[in-house]
């Protein structure tokens, strides 16, 4: 990579869709927020009361006032918190990312270890939707044709009869 601080890595056809907002025009109120970031009103008043979110304005009213840049902020938190870590985790990471360049590394190595956390998640839910893709056919064909269900563990136990008196 080069020295010169006016590159930037421009190598994806999707970083345009992961790149930062440098508009901090204060515009959208908490509610306009969690609908376009698909989350509660709470997760974002909590992200932000925990100092997750730079550069997040208030009004005159204290109304809490949201731009393009706070938002790109927040979608990476939100992106850091689904993948498990901890908010401390991510409090560490926005700290760094606001020291600037030298702490790529540390960055670095943060989401490296994230990305194979995620993949581990997604490995793990792999096989879970196997069983559920499993357990839909089974049914849909038992709907179909109705017989005895296989699939049903307690179809299987041998029922004993009640040998002691009450």
């Amino acid at each position: 990579m080069s020295k010169n601080t006016d590159t930037t890595i421009n190598n994806s056809k999707h970083s345009k869709k992961f790149q930062v907002s440098t508009d901090k025009t204060p515009k959208y109120t908490i509610k306009q927020v969690a609908e376009m970031m698909e989350l509660s009103t709470y997760a974002v008043r909590y992200y932000d009361n925990e100092g997750l979110i730079p550069n997040v304005y208030r009004s005159a009213g204290n109304v809490r006032l949201f731009s393009d840049y706070s938002i790109s902020w927040l979608r990476l938190i939100h992106c850091l918190r689904t993948t498990g870590l901890s908010i401390e985790g991510v409090k560490r990471y926005i700290d760094l990312c606001l020291i600037g360049d030298s702490t790529i590394p540390e960055r670095a190595e943060l989401i490296f270890k994230q990305e194979k956390i995620l993949r581990e998640q997604l490995r793990i839910l792999k096989k879970q939707m196997e069983i559920l893709t499993y357990k839909k056919k089974y049914y849909q064909e038992l709907l179909k044709n109705p017989c005895f269900d296989n699939c049903n563990p307690q179809s299987h136990l041998k029922i004993e009869p009640n040998i002691i008196d009450n």
